[in-house]
């Protein structure tokens, strides 16, 4: 479906869910004004696009729906025999996407000789043995010198976090295999020197101090440097007064810390600005003002509110996202807190070159609609609740038709049955269960 979905968008084709709602999306919208030196009709871009609503309606990131997309590819158009295989249940799909991978970029025929050589090895073993096994036949079968290739595979370095639990995170550097030991192995050593005194931390924690310390510390025996404090804090006063030991503070790009940990960094901050925020709701105090470009009050607020780029999923942080106006300033949008979000530059493009929509609804709480239809809410990462607690709440604006949900559906999702669920039509009422 995912592969058979994309050749369809790729090639204009209607997607049932358009010839459903043909008024949702106008695809002979012109497009000449939008400013950016893109076209609505860029191969790649619409691929982009349909691997972001992709990813919208299953719930998983970009990157993620990406890598599927690329299986389905291969697997629907390369290795035909492995999907029937996986399609009767006699090879895993982990083997599957390890095989599409390891052949991705090489001639189809050599692809499919590794397939067929292997094919027979993968209804027993393990998906370990069998990563072995194709990486081995891809290095012996590819057509281009691994010199060659190692010195295309050396222009993806890069550096990436990821969030954890309680506080903490993940820091992944892809770099040379030979740069990587090589700093893994002189961060060992200087833990196994500290070792021998060491009393309470074990060799993994020495290991992830020296490796902390040296980058924002100094390396030992250097003179230590004052470490530039390039995080944002948000910290509730309320919670100060209340209840300070169990109170959390926000980081900015990462989310709830202690308050304890907060006040530390707060410690070392060269300035404080104080943001108002309803203690209710979790939303922020307008600081902005009407003009076209925004104030820095207005920008300061929207990096405390969105705190990374609003577009579903993407986390790219403000100082890769820039202003933009929900409504266009040349359609008549205000340069206000109730018009404005951070978006990045790619997820820009999506808004203003493909059709992807998005409205205000209150308190920064964001519906985004895709090209062919589907929406999301999308809320700011600091918002108790989604709705204003004004006696006059802006009603939601509805961007699809009502779905009817029958009474079975109902028990199943756990709702009650004379409820009134909002977004969605009363159930038809059956005559035959009229008293």
């Amino acid at each position: 479906m995912l592969a058979d979905t994309s050749e369809m968008v790729q090639r204009g084709m209607p997607t049932p869910l358009s010839e459903e709602n043909p008024t949702l999306f106008d695809y002979k919208r012109e497009i000449e004004e939008h400013g950016y030196p893109v076209s609505g009709a860029d191969q790649d871009l619409n691929r982009s696009s349909f691997v972001a609503e992709a990813a919208m309606a299953t719930r998983t990131s970009e990157r993620s729906t990406f890598n599927r997309l690329a299986v389905a590819e291969g697997l629907r158009y390369v290795h035909e025999r492995s999907l029937f295989a996986l399609y009767t249940g006699k090879i895993t799909g982990r083997t599957a996407a390890t095989l599409v991978k390891q052949t991705r970029g090489i001639p189809r025929a050599t692809a499919q000789q590794i397939e067929a050589s292997l094919l027979p090895t993968a209804t027993t073993a393990s998906d370990a043995a069998m990563a072995l096994r194709i990486k081995r036949a891809r290095e012996r079968l590819h057509p281009q010198p691994a010199a060659d290739r190692r010195s295309r595979a050396e222009m993806g370095r890069s550096l990436l976090w990821w969030p954890e639990e309680d506080g903490m995170a993940v820091l992944q550097a892809y770099l040379p295999a030979e740069d990587v030991l090589t700093i893994f192995n002189t961060v060992s050593t200087h833990a196994n020197l500290l070792l021998s005194s060491e009393q309470e931390r074990p060799l993994g924690q020495l290991r992830a101090d020296v490796f902390r310390d040296s980058l924002i510390d100094g390396w030992p025996g250097q003179p230590k440097r004052k470490p530039a404090l390039f995080v944002g804090l948000t910290i509730p006063a309320l919670e100060l007064l209340t209840n300070p030991e169990r109170g959390i503070a926000n980081l900015e790009g990462y989310g709830p810390i202690p308050l304890g940990v907060a006040m530390r960094l707060a410690v070392k901050a060269p300035s404080l600005k104080p943001i108002l925020t309803d203690p209710w709701t979790g939303s922020i105090l307008d600081l902005g003002r009407k003009r076209y470009k925004p104030s820095k009050a207005l920008r300061d607020f929207l990096r405390v509110r969105d705190e990374h780029c609003r577009f579903p999923g993407c986390r790219r942080p403000p100082a890769l996202s820039e202003f933009d106006h929900i409504e266009e300033w040349s359609r008549g949008g205000a340069t206000s807190v109730h018009n404005a979000q951070l978006l990045c530059k790619r997820h820009q493009i999506y808004k203003h070159v493909l059709g992807w929509q998005v409205i205000h609804l209150g308190n920064g709480s964001l519906q985004w609609r895709t090209p062919h239809g589907v929406t999301q809410l999308e809320l700011p990462d600091g918002l108790l609740c989604p709705r204003p607690l004004n006696p006059d709440p802006p009603p939601i604006q509805l961007m699809l038709p009502g779905v009817s949900i029958d009474a079975p559906t109902r028990r199943l999702l756990g709702w009650d049955e004379t409820e009134n669920i909002p977004g969605f039509p009363e159930p038809p009422v059956d005559p035959e269960e009229v008293p």
